[in-house]
């Protein structure tokens, strides 16, 4: 029995494919599905249950998966304090978006400084796109990126949080008349876009599920963007995140099509093995660091 076996189960079963757990781990499906098979080989039991939808633990699974965390919550314990008697130090930059640098990042840092007094961590939150953020990886200018999905194949990845994309409406708007919004109460209103690769996408989502407006204006700060909306000059898209926490004059409403921005942490491959990157991919994806923040309170933002 191997901790890598243990790591491909914990990965399948909490997201539910080989594929996307291949994808998480840098590694081929054939290679977890070998793996499994020799876990279930050595255990005597099936431990996933494999159909069209995907893969899902046993009754079996589920008693291995909640010691198979345990053991490997002990890894990570192990290499903390190898980390802590050798003296981690050095700097990390991390680029990301606004959002993310502003909500989620102080809490990490806050984390990352009582552990490793010794490494210093930079934040360029500039980012406005995820090309940017593949970019500042690419050029040198950042160990850690922080970026929404999909980035380029040629990095290694791990899964972060997610938010929602939302409707971004001034406050003196009549709230809408049935249980979620429809695009014609809208319509009287000019619409300001939100210039990025995400927000592209997700226009031509709703373009498809009836959205027929045009950008009267498009601007790259969320910020600005919905500082006019408050000022009743239009109304936008935006995500969830960037617009937390809503002004006084500015109301949130949902979509009405689903619409996530998934996240990533992401680094070149040789970059990410690094003991002192290590260490802070680890505390980015500390549940309980992300839930202390005023946005994981809020519930605005999610974890696969």
């Amino acid at each position: 029995m191997k901790l890598s076996q243990l790591k491909m189960l914990v990965a399948v079963a909490e997201h539910g494919s080989f594929s996307a757990a291949a994808a998480e781990l840098g590694c081929t499906q054939s290679r977890i599905s070998h793996a499994l098979a020799e876990l279930e080989g050595e255990l005597g039991v099936s431990l996933l249950a494999r159909g069209r939808a995907g893969s899902a633990p046993t009754e079996a699974g589920q008693r291995v998966l909640e010691k198979a965390r345990q053991m490997l919550r002990l890894e990570d314990s192990l290499r903390e304090v190898a980390l802590l008697d050798d003296g981690l130090s050095g700097t990390v930059r991390i680029a990301c978006f606004r959002s993310i640098g502003t909500h989620l990042l102080p809490h990490v840092l806050e984390a990352l400084a009582q552990r490793h007094p010794q490494l210093r961590v930079e934040i360029d939150d500039s980012c406005e796109q995820r090309a940017d953020v593949t970019a500042a990886l690419q050029g040198g200018l950042a160990e850690v990126g922080i970026a929404q999905l999909p980035l380029a194949g040629t990095l290694a990845s791990t899964p972060y949080l997610h938010d929602d994309y939302v409707l971004v409406v001034p406050a003196a708007l009549a709230p809408p008349s049935g249980p979620s919004p429809c695009w014609p109460e809208l319509g009287a209103l000019p619409f300001i876009g939100l210039a990025c690769t995400g927000a592209a996408e997700i226009l031509a989502r709703c373009r498809a599920a009836g959205f027929g407006s045009d950008p009267a204006r498009t601007l790259s700060n969320d910020t600005s963007i919905a500082a006019m909306v408050g000022r009743g000059m239009g109304y936008s898209i935006l995500p969830r995140l960037a617009s937390f926490p809503e002004p006084p004059d500015v109301r949130i409403l949902p979509l009405p099509i689903p619409a996530r921005r998934q996240f990533a942490i992401a680094a070149l491959p040789d970059v990410m093995r690094l003991p002192r990157v290590r260490a802070v991919v680890r505390a980015l994806r500390e549940r309980k660091l992300a839930a202390a923040t005023q946005a994981g309170r809020a519930g605005i933002i999610g974890w696969d």
